[in-house]
């Protein structure tokens, strides 16, 4: 019962972003980035490999994307993260289908650098919406509590 309470609510979207963008800073930090595949596309007399953290990103856009299509509703934030989440997955995809072109390494590397940039936004919107909305209300609620003057007998003065 309280899972499904927890499932079913509009901050969870918010938290996971943070907390699974936090967990791929973290697993840059410890150089813990490898291949998955090999394509077998050359460029430059070398081979084009796929790297964990493309997968990642596509995989976690694309789930970021229908966690933040359900909440759509809420505000601002909410529909600019299902936009970021849908051009990161986006361009994520293209960049592992140019992985498999041969010859197509300038353009790989674009789409790679424009889909980090889409997810490192969906970070920052998110990391807004936890301080603007759940964050610094409660602490001008506990400022409130110390100076001895609830919420509601300030509104009775006004």
């Amino acid at each position: 019962m309280r899972l499904r309470s927890i499932l079913r609510s509009n901050r969870l979207p918010h938290i996971l972003a943070t907390f699974q963008w936090a967990i791929l800073i973290l697993t840059l930090v410890f150089n813990v980035n490898f291949t998955v595949f090999v394509t077998g596309a050359v460029a430059a007399s070398g081979l084009k490999v796929i790297m964990l953290f493309s997968l990642w990103i596509l995989l976690f856009s694309g789930m970021l994307c229908a966690f933040f299509y359900r909440i759509r509703r809420e505000g601002v934030e909410e529909k600019t993260i299902l936009v970021l989440s849908v051009f990161t997955a986006f361009f994520s995809g293209a960049n592992i289908f140019f992985h498999f072109i041969d010859e197509f390494v300038l353009i790989m590397q674009v789409t790679e650098v424009i889909a980090w940039g889409f997810y490192n936004g969906i970070f920052f919107v998110s990391m807004y919406k936890i301080f603007s909305v759940f964050v610094l209300p409660a602490l001008s609620k506990d400022e409130e509590m110390k100076r001895g003057e609830p919420r509601n007998e300030r509104k009775l003065w006004t």
